[in-house]
């Protein structure tokens, strides 16, 4: 409260003062706004050009999916798309999340179960880094 009547007293003793938030902060913002429409409208007017245009229907030569998608993006070029897409989203995933639920109950009570899970482990192993091998190099 006593900043007040300082500021006051201030503005009476000096009759150019003049308050900083309403009067001077109104002159910025308006001259902040004017700045920004005048390069908006500039912005407009001449776009710079970054490139050559998109082409949405065409994938640039060269992209590559990050390490993990490199399998996933191999096979779906030897697979016809849609069984492609059918077994790595939606039968896959679904499989190994419910796999460990009949681990103990039927497959380690099979005589060969262990030995079967794990032949089907290790290729499904290789094939995955074989995909992965093929996508880093860029075989087609």
């Amino acid at each position: 409260m006593s900043a007040d009547k300082n500021t006051a007293e201030k503005l009476q003793e000096d009759p150019r003062a003049v308050p900083f938030f309403p009067d001077h902060f109104l002159k910025e913002v308006a001259v902040m706004a004017l700045v920004l429409g005048i390069v908006t409208f500039l912005a407009t007017l001449m776009p710079m050009p970054v490139g050559e245009p998109a082409d949405p229907l065409a994938t640039p030569a060269g992209i590559k999916p990050e390490w993990y998608f490199l399998t996933v993006f191999q096979i779906l070029k030897y697979v016809p798309k849609a069984l492609g897409i059918i077994w790595t989203f939606l039968i896959f995933p679904p499989f190994m999340m419910l796999f460990p639920l009949f681990y103990n109950s039927v497959i380690c009570k099979w005589r060969y179960g262990r030995l079967t899970l794990h032949t089907i482990g290790a290729l499904g192993i290789i094939t995955a880094i074989f995909f992965t091998m093929l996508a880093y190099l860029g075989f087609e």
